[in-house]
Order: C-alpha cells, then structure tokens, then sequence
C-alpha cells in the first residue's frame, strides 16, 4: 500500500485547524459535537490543539441494521447541551 499522506502530515495539518478555530472563535466559547463513533479520536487531536475555551458534546446516528443500511437514519444518542444561539463545530469522522 502506498502511504498518500505521512502522520506527520496530518498532525501538522490538525495543528493548523485547531490555530485557526481558536483565532476565529476567541472571545467565544463554540461547543463541538461530535458524530460518534468515528470523530472520537480526530476530534480529541484536535481539540488538544484549540486554545480557547469551549464545550464538547456527542451525538450517535445508525442508518444500519446488521449490516446492512436500512435507508432510514436513527438518533441512538442525542446531544445534551442547549446549542440555541450557540456556534457549533461539527465534528464528522475522516
């Protein structure tokens, strides 16, 4: 298997995003949701790389039964902070 992108790459590239989110959102405290189970541990990297304070949440969709896709999306595990009025980083896995 060729390697398209090193983790070095990559960790660079996830310090610049979480630079970038704190140069934005500073002054402000955005809450993260992410979308289980995949962002779990990109979005852990990235948040070791924001600076500025802020909330973190998860939600949990199924579109599968088995394994095989259903057609119809399920919330198994829904967010429990009030985002009304707030400014909300979704986080989808890679």
């Amino acid at each position: 298997m060729r390697e398209l992108i090193s983790a070095d790459q990559i960790a660079h590239r996830v310090q610049e995003m979480g630079a970038e989110i704190s140069r934005k959102y500073e002054g402000r405290v955005p809450i993260f949701v992410g979308i289980l189970n995949g962002s779990f541990i990109f979005m852990a990297d990235l948040l070791r790389e924001v600076s500025i304070e802020c909330e973190v949440d998860f939600i949990k969709l199924s579109s599968y039964e088995g394994k095989t896709s259903s057609g119809t999306l399920h919330l198994r595990k829904d967010i429990s902070s009030d985002v009304n009025g707030r400014d909300v980083i979704i986080v989808e896995d890679i």
